[in-house]
């Protein structure tokens, strides 16, 4: 019960950051009535009513479960397993966001993407990297040429002298 309890405040952490932070999206293509934010804000009430039901779901287990029907704690490994694979998707996901304006989006979503799919057990090889550099043609193609969302373009623009 404690374990998703504690889970329960960092993801309502998590999400109450989230929110704060959708304020400092600018307006772009997609701004109408809901704005470019509508997206990410809907992402953190979502988030954080999931926060509030594994909370609730912790107390109700709690309240309706005899103290002889408690499971022992015994997978630690596994529960120590699952820990360490959010961890590192949140320090892929922490690089990214401290990477992406110094490199640029195109150049760095493809180095997440083929991060994500290594450490998901993708070979190293051609494969991986047409994943990572189609996904990232793509994603730019998408958010920047498309949507016209202005994605961070790095040091290189300073390089061509725009």
């Amino acid at each position: 019960m404690l374990k998703d309890l504690i889970g329960a405040l960092i993801l309502l952490l998590i999400a109450s950051g989230y929110y704060v932070l959708t304020g400092d999206i600018n307006s772009s293509a997609l701004a109408d009535e809901i704005g470019a934010a509508g997206v990410p804000v809907v992402y953190a009430i979502l988030l954080a009513a999931i926060a509030l039901s594994l909370a609730a779901k912790a107390l109700i287990r709690r309240r309706f479960t005899r103290a002889g029907d408690l499971e022992p704690i015994n997978d630690l490994q596994g529960e120590g397993r699952k820990l360490s694979g959010a961890a590192g998707m949140l320090a892929i996901g922490i690089a990214y966001v401290g990477a992406v304006t110094f490199v640029g989006y195109l150049i760095s979503i493809a180095t997440v993407i083929a991060c994500v799919a290594l450490y998901q057990g993708e070979r190293v090889g051609w494969r991986l990297a047409r994943i990572a550099i189609g996904g990232g043609i793509t994603f730019w193609i998408f958010f920047d040429r498309l949507l016209g969302v202005d994605m961070p373009s790095g040091f290189w623009s300073a390089l061509g002298g725009a």
